[in-house]
């Protein structure tokens, strides 16, 4: 039986994020089945967006099956609308035929960063996982088996890199290589302008608006936010903004010997939590992000990365311009990795163990939502904000000038 997101925990990483799993043999250098290993080196962005999808994947509607694939989902002027072929591997709508069979974007660029980078996979089943637009990412191992078994061929993608050295590797690429690069000096920039705001705002009186003003206020300052529409800015700002806090709230903690340091510098104890009766949530935070954080020793520009991208989320619902969003999301992960590189070269698996904390803060998030958790401490959580009202609060933000 499948488990609800928000009681998911760092020991259930690997059933639900496949790519976690990918990760743990890679920071250990444990064998995979077939006798080969994954270094720290195959932790990339092409892994940061395969973890990201599966955190933020859940929820969003997908075909079902290439047996009974359900109506068309694309709008008329979509590329893919009138496509006549599904994919050979998931059943998702193919694009064209790809390294000898009709297949999707997302199933064709799976083939060919596992050719191309030589990767080696295992499966944690029997080897006959289903594999359906649903579930593709679940074991890439058979994944990559269905890829061959219905005819994909290793030897085009050599052929293809060979005729497009001097090029962009696909379309995506191509497009992100267009976006203006993002500055990590200016990601944290964004957090210390947060650390140094004012509460004296009119019209956003309660800590708990202050705090999330304070997430507009520091949203409007990464790197090419502004750039987009007012909607596509309200759409990924209501996706993260719990996530968002979460991480501030939990990495301001490290530096406490118990607790977790709220807003105006409120310390939250156990005894408090289990007043409240959200001792468990409680000591999750603890456990699963604050330690972590600590452990690691965990900086303001690697939280500010992780930050940006919780907020550049291309699943967000409703979101317009989603290959854009993406392409800026791409931009964090390169930047991060790169900072990581050269910021501490002796910890080789440091980018991959900054990206499990995304799980955490997903399953942390849906679960602090659920519970009122910061209202119960940061608020009046008799007082509840309609999603109506808070859709205002974001929009109104949004558009001052002065926030």
């Amino acid at each position: 039986m499948m488990k609800n997101m928000a009681d998911f925990s760092e020991e259930d990483s690997s059933d639900f994020f496949p790519e976690s799993s990918v990760v743990n043999n890679t920071l250990s250098n444990n064998s995979l089945s077939n006798g080969a290993t994954l270094s720290s080196s195959t932790v990339s962005s092409s892994f940061a967006n395969a973890t990201f999808s599966s955190i933020h994947g859940a929820g969003y509607p997908q075909l079902s099956s290439p047996q009974n694939p359900p109506s068309p989902q694309y709008p008329s002027n979509h590329p893919l609308c009138n496509s006549k072929h599904l994919c050979s591997i998931c059943g998702d709508r193919a694009s064209g035929k790809h390294y000898g069979v009709y297949s999707c974007e997302g199933c064709k660029g799976f083939f060919k960063r596992t050719v191309r980078k030589d990767l080696s996979y295992a499966c944690r089943e029997e080897r006959n996982c289903i594999i359906d637009k649903r579930q593709r990412n679940r074991c890439q191992y058979c994944r990559y088996q269905k890829c061959l078994s219905m005819g994909m061929k290793r030897e085009a993608v050599q052929e293809e890199r060979q005729r497009n050295r001097e090029k962009n590797e696909n379309e995506v690429e191509s497009t992100s290589s267009n976006q203006p690069d993002i500055s990590i000096e200016r990601i944290l920039e964004a957090e210390f302008y947060m650390d140094n705001t004012k509460n004296e705002d009119s019209g956003f009186c309660e800590a708990w608006d202050q705090k999330q003003l304070q997430v507009v206020r520091w949203a409007k300052h990464i790197p090419h936010f502004v750039n987009l529409s007012l909607d596509d800015r309200h759409t990924i700002l209501k996706a993260g903004w719990n996530e968002i806090l979460i991480a501030s709230f939990c990495h301001s903690s490290t530096e406490l010997k118990e607790g977790i340091k709220f807003a105006h510098g409120y310390v939250v104890h156990r005894t408090s939590a289990l007043t409240e009766g959200v001792v468990s949530i409680y000591d999750r935070l603890l456990q699963e992000l604050v330690a972590k954080m600590r452990d690691m020793k965990m900086d303001r520009t690697e939280l500010g990365c992780l930050k940006t991208i919780i907020l550049y989320n291309p699943e967000a619902r409703n979101l317009k311009a989603v290959q854009d969003v993406s392409n800026l999301r791409d931009k964090v992960y390169t930047v991060l990795e790169e900072y990581c590189r050269q910021k501490y070269p002796s910890e080789g698996g440091r980018f991959a163990k900054l990206l499990l904390r995304l799980p955490a803060l997903r399953s942390m998030g849906l679960k602090c939502y659920e519970h009122l958790f910061f209202k119960k401490f940061v608020g009046d959580s008799n007082k509840l904000v309609s999603s109506n009202t808070f859709d205002e609060f974001l929009m109104k933000a949004l558009q001052d000038d002065n926030v």
